[in-house]
């Protein structure tokens, strides 16, 4: 039968956006025809009340729905559909405790009522009783792998730490890995104060599979959060052992290699992690990072840093290592390098302020004003009150020979300077700038004037 799914977000669960709560509910016009069916040989003063209920609770009047189906107990208690609807009607009321001893008279004859357990889940967990919602929502997972999402969450929020993981294993083994369920497995690993349980427990699905890549990465997680670096860094090289054409055992093998300065090891492995269509964008960019920093300590590796970014695809997702890696040439004054590592990031940063405005004053240093005057006019667009945009578009425009046009813009970005002497002494050096290459003295020296007073009092 066809369903309805309501989404509820839990704010308070651990993963930033939170996760989804789901409660399904049938269609009235669909649920009307199986309540007609459960309700069997009964009154017409009965039914004459049952369907008043129904028409009251479809407009939202729920006390006057109650009124009606308790009319309907009055004539005959025995239909258990009452107590479904009487159910349906505290919970929107939120009178739980109604609303619980109704779904749980439902619940006495069908037991395995999907759709009850999932109203009943939403009264416990409205109430945050998550005690009572774990004992439904195990139910509940029977029906569904994806409950056992939920499960976990509950099992998190009551500190059941080992449960919790226990349950995400499953689910990862049933469904596969995808980036919430990372995030929801490291975060509840990182919950475990002793790891040995899990990890004996993982050295047997090993052993029973030793083929699975999954639980070596998540035993090389554990080794780990605990410290034991050579059980871990074993573990990796048990997975290219198993699997000498892995690349999720090089996602742990890299940060190996570079701790125990075996340079051209890590160099190997990470270029093998970049160019991998398995590993998702959030890792590639941990590499990276990693990579900045041992590089940050070693400059001697910067071409090495290039070098590895070759094989790295401009795919989704790709901009935030672009970006991380143009900031540290950056950094480091290497305009050129840098610059083409903002550019090959700018598709998911083209309404990033810091970004563009870095952009913006690499390619003047680099006398790029064509691409200058282009990309200031569309950053322009976006921030129209930044006068840093309009300085750098009027000095492309005079380095252009526009130079009337680099004075009206440069004027209407002036509009714009609120207590920054520094920036207005640059706008007039430039306005006079474009007045003395008009051949026009008496501006030029009015506007120089202007800006070496403005430099005194900065």
């Amino acid at each position: 039968m066809t369903k309805y799914w309501q989404h509820i977000i839990i704010s308070m669960i651990f993963l930033g956006g939170g996760s989804n709560v789901v409660f399904s509910q049938e269609p009235e016009s669909l649920k009307k025809i199986e309540i007609l069916d459960d309700l069997g040989d009964v009154s017409d003063v009965f039914r004459e009340s049952f369907f008043e209920a129904l028409k009251q609770r479809a407009i939202t009047n729920y006390d006057k729905a109650i009124s009606a189906l308790e009319r309907c107990i009055e004539t005959n208690p025995k239909p258990i559909a009452l107590y479904h609807e009487l159910g349906k009607n505290y919970l929107d009321l939120k009178v739980y405790d109604q609303a619980e001893n109704n779904f749980k008279k439902v619940l006495e004859e069908k037991p395995n009522d999907r759709y009850v357990l999932e109203l009943l889940f939403e009264v416990y967990f409205k109430q945050r009783k998550y005690t009572e919602s774990i004992e439904v929502v195990e139910k509940l997972a029977a029906f569904d792998s994806m409950y056992k999402e939920q499960l976990a969450n509950l099992y998190f929020l009551e500190e059941r730490y080992d449960d919790a993981l226990r349950v995400v294993d499953e689910l990862i083994e049933e469904l596969g890995m995808d980036s919430y369920r990372d995030k929801l497995r490291k975060k509840i690993a990182l919950k475990i104060s002793n790891p040995d349980s899990q990890i004996t427990r993982l050295e047997e699905k090993i052993a029973e599979n030793p083929k699975e890549e999954q639980n070596y990465l998540n035993l090389i997680y554990l080794y780990g959060q605990d410290n034991q670096v050579d059980k871990a860094f074993g573990t990796a090289q048990l997975l290219l052992e198993q699997k000498p054409k892995s690349q999720l055992a090089h996602l742990a093998l890299y940060k190996f290699y570079l701790d125990n300065n075996n340079t051209d090891e890590a160099i190997s492995s990470m270029k093998i992690v970049l160019a991998s269509d398995k590993i998702d964008a959030e890792s590639k960019y941990k590499v990276i990072n990693d990579f900045l920093i041992f590089v940050d300590k070693n400059p001697s590796y910067e071409s090495k840093l290039i070098e590895v970014t070759k094989v790295f695809s401009e795919d989704s997702g790709s901009s935030k290592v672009f970006t991380e890696i143009g900031n540290y040439f950056y950094e480091k004054d290497k305009k050129e390098v840098a610059l083409n590592y903002y550019e090959r990031g700018l598709k998911d940063n083209a309404s990033n302020f810091g970004i563009l405005k870095k952009m913006l004053l690499l390619q003047l240093d680099l006398k790029r004003y064509e691409k200058v005057k282009e990309g200031s006019e569309l950053a322009i667009e976006m921030y129209p009150s930044q006068p840093i945009l309009y300085l750098v578009n009027g000095v492309s425009m005079v380095n252009l020979n526009k130079y009337e046009e680099a004075i009206d813009i440069l004027s209407i970005g002036m509009d714009y300077i609120i207590d920054d002497l520094k920036m207005e002494s640059d706008f007039y050096d430039q306005i006079g700038e474009a007045y003395l290459k008009m051949g026009n003295q008496a501006k030029a020296s009015e506007y120089k004037e202007r800006s070496i007073q403005l430099k005194k009092k900065s």
